[in-house]
This record gives C-alpha cells, sequence and structure tokens, in this order.
C-alpha cells in the first residue's frame, strides 16, 4: 500500500503537543491537550495517510510522552516449522514486558474532584485522566453513529497496537439473549467496518474467557503486520486450503476448529451472522457455556475482507505450557511468551511444532458436539 511516513511538519506538532504533558492536571488542561492532539490526527486521518496514519500519529505521542513502556526491538520471535510440511508452521514470541501489563502503571486512588467509574475500568476515558496521570491520551474514532475511543496498547505485541474501545462503557460479552439465539451482525459491523479503513491491520475481537483481558468494557484490538512475516500461521493453512468466493470455508489441518468468510464486506458481514446465528441455534444447550474469537483483515489492494470465527468454551482459558491467556494472536498461531519459565523452556530446547500444536489443541471447541 506504501504508506509513507508521517512528515517532519507533523512530527513536530505532535512533538510540541507532547511537551505540553508535562503541565496536564486531571481536569481542563487535561481537555486541552486531548482537544489539540485529537484535531492534529483528525487532520492526518483526512489526508492520504487516512486512519492508519493517525494512529501511527497517536503511537508517536504516545512514546514521546512516555506511556508506551516497550520497543519491540527487544522482542524475541522464534519459527518452528513441520519436520515434513515447510508450509505448516508456528511462531513464538517472546515478550517479557508483557508479564508486568497485568500490575498496573497508573495510581489506584484518584486526587480530589475525581472519582472512580465503573469499579475503575481501565478503558474508560474518565479514569484513565487520573489513573495515568494524564500522559494517557487516545483519539475518537467516529464509526457510523458509534463513537470509540483508540488507545494504545503501553505493552504492544507488533507495531502500532491499539485497542479500539466504546466510548460508553459496555460489557465485552457477545449477545446472547434468554432464548440461547445470537446475534453478532452489529458486533460484526463494528469491527469489520474498522479494518477496512485499516488496510494492512489484523483486528481482532477476543470474548470472555477467550483472552479479553478486559471482560467488562467492550474493545477490540489491531495491529500492523510486521514488515517481515507478514503471513500467520493460521492465515497459510488457509490459503493453500482457499478456493476463493465469500461461502464459509472450515479451515482443515489445524489445531482450532475455525471458520472463514472472505469476500466484499456485507457480504461478509451477512454470511457471517447467519451463519454464527444458526450454529448458535444448534448448540443452544450449551451456548451460555460458549464464547469465542474473531480475527479479520482487509486486503491492501481493495480485495475484499477475511473473517475467521473460531468458537471457544469458557473454561479452557490457558494452554498447556503456556503461562498466559490464548487469545486471538494466539489462534493465529504466533504464540506469547513471557515468563522466565517459559524462556527456559525455549532455552532448553522444549519447544517445538507438535508441542505448540498441543498447546492450541488444549482449546479446541468443536462446532457441534453432535
Amino acid at each position: 500500500m506504501g504508506i509513507g511516513p508521517i512528515t517532519a511538519a507533523g512530527q513536530r506538532k505532535l512533538w510540541a503537543i507532547s511537551k505540553n504533558m508535562a503541565t496536564v492536571d486531571m481536569h481542563g488542561k487535561y481537555e486541552h491537550v486531548w482537544g489539540q492532539l485529537n484535531s492534529r490526527l483528525r487532520e492526518i486521518e483526512a489526508g492520504e495517510d487516512g486512519l492508519d496514519g493517525a494512529l501511527r500519529g497517536l503511537e508517536l505521542h504516545q512514546k514521546e510522552a512516555g506511556f508506551i513502556k516497550l520497543a519491540l526491538s527487544s522482542v524475541e520471535r522464534h519459527v518452528f516449522v513441520h519436520p515434513e510440511d515447510p508450509s505448516r508452521f508456528f511462531r513464538i514470541q517472546f515478550n517479557p514486558e508483557r508479564a508486568r501489563r497485568f500490575s498496573g502503571a497508573g495510581i489506584v486512588t484518584p486526587p480530589p474532584g475525581d472519582e472512580v467509574k465503573h469499579d475503575g475500568c481501565f478503558l474508560c476515558r474518565d479514569n484513565i485522566r487520573w489513573q495515568q496521570r494524564g500522559t494517557e491520551m487516545g483519539y475518537e474514532v467516529h464509526l457510523d453513529d458509534n463513537r470509540y475511543y483508540a488507545w494504545m496498547n503501553p505493552f504492544p505485541l507488533l507495531p502500532t497496537h491499539v485497542v479500539i474501545a466504546t466510548k460508553e462503557h459496555t460489557s465485552q460479552e457477545w449477545p446472547v439473549c434468554e432464548k440461547g439465539s445470537l446475534d453478532v451482525s452489529k458486533l460484526l459491523n463494528d469491527l469489520v467496518g474498522l479494518a477496512t479503513r485499516m488496510p494492512g491491520y489484523l483486528g481482532f475481537y477476543n470474548g470472555v474467557s477467550a483472552g479479553a483481558s478486559i471482560p467488562g468494557h467492550l474493545h477490540f484490538q489491531f495491529f500492523k503486520r510486521p514488515d517481515k512475516d507478514l503471513e500467520f500461521p493460521l492465515e497459510r493453512v488457509a490459503r493453500e486450503q482457499r478456493k476463493g468466493g465469500s461461502d464459509v470455508m472450515f479451515v482443515e489441518g489445524y489445531p482450532l476448529d475455525v471458520a472463514m468468510w472472505t469476500g466484499a464486506p456485507d457480504d461478509v458481514i451477512g454470511l457471517a451472522s447467519a451463519w454464527i446465528a444458526d450454529w448458535a441455534a444448534r448448540n443452544k444447550r450449551r451456548i451460555n457455556a460458549l464464547t469465542a474469537n474473531f480475527i479479520t483483515s482487509s486486503d491492501p489492494h481493495g480485495e475484499g475482507i477475511t473473517l475467521y470465527f473460531v468458537p471457544r468454551d469458557r473454561s479452557r482459558t490457558h494452554g498447556d505450557g503456556l503461562s498466559g491467556l490464548i487469545g486471538g494472536l494466539e489462534v493465529l498461531g504466533e504464540l506469547v511468551f513471557s515468563s522466565a519459565e517459559d524462556k527456559r523452556r525455549l532455552d532448553r530446547g522444549e519447544v517445538d511444532y507438535y508441542s505448540l500444536e498441543k498447546t492450541l489443541a488444549c482449546v479446541r471447541t468443536p462446532f457441534f458436539t453432535d
């Protein structure tokens, strides 16, 4: 796609906004800096770089402000290839800083004049303002009639790792009604709608107990494909099997049950929503015990959207040999190692293609039980 760097003049404007952070208090000055930053990012989005340019601008600002804690140059990535089929592989990302993300870098008691909202939810703007002492800034994203805030992940997994959360405090739970039916069309409309504006990115919805670290607030995660290793293991398997069209395809030869649609965005949303509603009806007895991962990407050349649906059992959140949760990135075939024991296993040679396949298979949830 060839999106260029942010101009030097644009960088100077963002740096100037970053320097103002030293004077930010918890009230009016935060709002002033927020307004300056969002105005500048809105200008960038309106240009040829689109939403990608605005998010890269936000990323630059948050690095300058000191909110982003991790340089991706410190992350190790290892590839494990199937010994008999070089087209099949898994990746390990050793990212020790990720282990810090649950310890919290902000304050827990608000200063006078502020109050805790929604039990201190880390994705509510009113809490973020005082929790991070004014250093964390976001960008308001307009999607049809909906409003989201884009927040940079302080411990990123891949370039421009952004959390896009609803402006309102809304649960991450997917919409299962009392009769056991499931309508994910709105969820998919927003996830796919964002993806169409972000070619070259991968987007995720991790359901509750399927890798969501903040289950109380609806959010998606997006990151840019790395310059190297553009294709992920699940994508490789699907590409080898894909025959084109937008009808549902079941990915074979992968340790998880995966359904996939590819085509024009509206077609994908319609077909996937209808198929998942039927899937939910056939799983009515156990639907409340199920959750899911959705993964989507937009072709940089304008050739449509790809959407993956992976059902998950809420009781299976971890895989053997992995200290962290299994979420969307792990489902794609890149497993995140972050603990000292994870590192020891790597160094002792205890990790190979088959051990990683077994780890993912621990959370495999069949589409149907009959």
